[in-house]
């Protein structure tokens, strides 16, 4: 575990390299996470750091699963605030659940592990995939590698569990 580090957002990759102002966090070890993190750290990308690998990479995952859904909300209710203020306020009542189950002392659901989730539910190709399902544009038999997107890492990591559940 203390070679192993988790970088994550609040960030779209796009924006990123558009040079737009962004945060990520890097969390794992601190023989690797400080200097890691000072590194990468620009004027315009702020980087946090944080030694709770297991919540942020099991949110990092769910996060995506979630945006798909949120995708869908949105496009099934015409963009409706309330209806996706609903859908996010189950999302992380259900991530923190899920957090107090896999660690003694999960970090809170705040600062960039929330705002990660939020930037995610609302732009990203996970939401877009969502959208694209919602409207009969896709279907799931289509796989998880869309042209022009990459990977619906949702799709996947829907693949990953079912497929240790089966275990």
């Amino acid at each position: 575990m203390e070679n192993i580090l988790y970088l994550g957002g609040p960030n779209i990759a796009s924006e990123i390299y558009n040079h737009e102002y962004a945060n990520a966090r890097i969390c794992g070890s601190e023989k690797w996470r400080k200097a890691l993190g000072k590194f990468l750290r620009q004027p315009h990308f702020i980087v946090w750091d944080n030694g709770d690998l297991i919540t942020h990479e099991v949110m990092g995952g769910l996060k995506n699963v979630y945006a798909i859904g949120a995708g869908m909300i949105a496009s099934l209710t015409n963009e409706s605030a309330t209806s996706k203020s609903v859908y996010f306020a189950h999302c992380t009542s259900e991530m923190i659940f899920i957090t107090h189950l896999l660690s003694e002392n999960p970090e809170k659901l705040a600062g960039p592990l929330l705002a990660d989730t939020y930037v995610t539910l609302l732009k990203g190709r996970n939401a877009w995939y969502g959208q694209k399902l919602a409207k009969g544009e896709l279907s799931l038999d289509m796989g998880d590698i869309v042209k022009g997107k990459g990977t619906i890492q949702g799709v996947s990591a829907v693949k990953a569990y079912l497929s240790q559940r089966s275990q």
